[in-house]
């Protein structure tokens, strides 16, 4: 039985007539009335009563009628289905996040995407950049919003934002205080840091300036993610450098202050499988703009706390 025949017999089945039915389909009437009786013989019962005056359902064509509806209903959804994938206008997507990047600035990109797709089911994974490496290479994450190196052949990215370094500080903090930091301020301060399994190298560039100048900073905690180590800070457990895209949120007890010059900006990678050719996936990196690194910088602010202007 092919689908042809479920449509030959659904056409005489709603028109009670092989010739209107014929017409319906554009063949000729006897080839039709063949393949008819060659669907009864299949399936060994009568589908239809007919006299030289009329044509009748029988009980068994009545039940068989609903049936191939179903079906071809069924086929139809299946190749809409198909082409909507081909197209990449469903399926589904998986993409992780460094925390820093979560802000207004990703919030309109998934915004856009999910207005010119929205049958795509898109799931969020709040990840570490290692942690996306990782998932990304074993096909746990179609795509990966991260921070530099990649440094794997199999992954391919594309530059897709940065973000200046800042200093977050609790309130009370005396640096929140002072009118310009200099890198020997941060010599013997005490330091809140995400553990090294999860930070992908990127206090080196502070650490390295601090040394330069003669500063030795301690290390006096280390956590798992970026909101214990903002919470901790807050608390007054120690400092730490941080990406200004982070001061874009108001936390009570945190001010962020202009770290000195001399550090790189943050980068921000879109990260994906470089033999990965799903449609969605092409859709998702189109929907992020060139970037513009002379405005991005314009953009990010530095937050400081009112109550606590340097002065």
């Amino acid at each position: 039985m092919e689908l042809r025949h479920l449509r030959y017999f659904v056409a005489v089945a709603e028109e009670l007539n092989f010739r209107r039915a014929a017409e319906r389909l554009h063949r000729a009437q006897p080839p039709l009335s063949a393949q008819i009786k060659a669907l009864e013989t299949e399936l060994g019962v009568r589908l239809l009563d007919r006299t030289t005056r009329s044509v009748e359902l029988t009980p068994a064509g009545r039940v068989f009628l609903e049936e191939a509806r179903a079906v071809l209903a069924a086929s139809a959804q299946a190749e809409r289905r198909a082409q909507e994938a081909e197209h990449g206008l469903v399926g589904a997507l998986r993409v992780g996040v460094v925390a820093p990047v979560a802000n207004a600035w990703l919030a309109g990109i998934l915004r856009g995407f999910r207005r010119r797709f929205p049958g795509v089911q898109l799931s969020i994974f709040d990840l570490t950049t290692t942690e996306q490496l990782r998932r990304l290479r074993a096909n746990e994450l179609d795509a990966g919003l991260l921070r530099p190196p990649v440094g794997f052949p199999d992954l391919d990215f594309k530059f897709v934002g940065e973000s200046r370094q800042v200093l977050a500080v609790s309130a009370g903090h005396r640096l929140a205080r002072k009118r310009r930091l200099t890198w020997t301020d941060f010599h013997d301060e005490p330091l809140v840091l995400v553990h090294p399994s999860g930070q992908h190298g990127f206090y080196e560039s502070f650490f390295a300036a601090c040394a330069r100048a003669g500063a030795k900073p301690r290390t006096v905690q280390f956590t798992n993610d970026i909101h214990t180590k903002m919470w901790l800070i807050s608390a007054g457990f120690g400092i730490a450098p941080t990406t200004a895209t982070l001061a874009e949120v108001r936390r009570p007890g945190l001010v962020f202050r202009p770290l000195p010059p001399g550090l790189p900006p943050v980068q921000t990678l879109l990260v994906w499988r470089r033999e990965d050719n799903s449609p969605v996936l092409a859709h998702f990196r189109d929907c992020f703009p060139p970037f513009n690194r002379r405005g991005a910088r314009r953009r990010v602010p530095v937050v400081v706390s009112p109550a606590h202007q340097p002065g």
